[in-house]
């Protein structure tokens, strides 16, 4: 019984979580266009297509959560880039689900960056989206206090409730800002800032003279990698989100093993573990073969909420595919870094 009652208070703090909050992913620096539009075309290659998909909880009493990203960006180079820059360009598509009420949030994002190298070992990048976003939910499995008679449920009790819409849009605007230091391919670093709902939006369901506005969402993030050797490198990520009054930290890191090396044959296996500060311990493992990378992740949730989960979470997937046209000799040498 504490059990049952403990997974419906936190249910309702959840889904008022859902009201306010953006989506969030355990393997963030897997989707790009997500963590800062500044980040689109900040990619070794031609042309990237990301995929991600999370399935939080894997506990038949709770409601259901699921979300998933998909995105593609390209990058522009023209002839003397390290003169002009590189402008990119990214398309982005949010779909998520959440609870009872299958309160869904559907975004189509179009995004574009100018990156402009200070020299040949510094680059820094602007980026903004902007975008389309739907939301609805349906009433279907939901039950009111009024549906109910002496302790008894009637569905053919009248609800009371006076639902005006079960469905809105709005327009969204976002922009960031990226540094990246790059001493190699597999020795850089990346700081940067996002800022998305800089519009804040109206999201309210009902016609009022009131509004709901989306909060901003501000992201500030690392991620760092350094060659240890022939056959090792060490990757790190931190994340800090903020969505007033929410905030998220993510950290943690991976060690890359390259375990083949041959030309058109390139393998490499990845091990590492994340944190979500006061929430879950995410171990993660990730396959890269050639320009595909595959990456899956589970969350181990430690937070008081484990008493409702049994500390089971509910798996992440990624999937990337990079594409890399041949250039001339002379094209490439222009192109020492990024």
């Amino acid at each position: 019984m504490l059990r049952k009652l403990l997974i419906a208070v936190l249910g309702f703090v959840m889904l008022g979580n859902i009201l306010a909050q953006d989506i969030h992913q355990s393997q963030f620096y897997t989707s790009p266009l997500n963590l800062n539009p500044a980040l689109t075309g900040n990619f070794f290659g031609d042309q990237r297509f990301a995929l991600n998909y999370r399935n939080q909880w894997f506990v038949d009493d709770l409601v259901k959560y699921l979300t998933f990203t998909g995105s593609y960006d390209l990058r522009l180079f023209p002839k003397k880039w390290t003169q002009r820059g590189i402008w990119s360009l990214g398309f982005l598509v949010n779909y998520d689900k959440a609870g009872d009420s299958r309160l869904g949030l559907t975004h189509l994002g179009v995004s574009a960056s100018f990156a402009y190298p200070i020299n040949n070992k510094n680059i820094f990048s602007l980026g903004a989206m902007i975008g389309g976003t739907s939301r609805r939910f349906s009433v279907d499995n939901l039950t009111w206090d009024e549906q109910y008679n002496n302790g008894s449920y009637d569905p053919n009790r009248p609800s009371g409730e006076n639902i005006g819409s079960s469905s809105n849009f709005f327009m969204d605007v976002s922009a960031g800002l990226n540094y990246r230091w790059q001493k190699s391919k597999r020795t850089k670093l990346d700081l940067g800032l996002g800022a998305y709902h800089l519009n804040k939006p109206d999201q309210i369901f009902y016609s009022s003279n009131q509004t709901i506005q989306l909060p901003y969402r501000f992201t500030i993030y690392a991620l760092p990698s350094l060659n240890l050797s022939k056959r090792f490198d060490l990757l790190f990520h931190v994340l800090y989100q903020n969505q007033r009054p929410y905030e998220e930290i993510v950290y943690g890191g991976y060690l890359r093993s390259y375990l083949s090396r041959q030309r058109g044959r390139e393998f490499n296996v990845l091990l590492g573990i994340a944190v979500r500060n006061a929430d879950a311990l995410i171990p993660k493992v990730a396959f890269e073969y050639k320009n595909w990378y595959l990456g899956v992740s589970y969350d181990i949730n430690n937070s008081d909420f484990k008493k409702a989960t049994n500390r089971r979470g509910g798996p992440e997937f990624s999937l990337i595919h990079v594409f890399v046209k041949a250039r001339p000799i002379e094209v490439l040498r222009t192109c020492p870094i990024f």
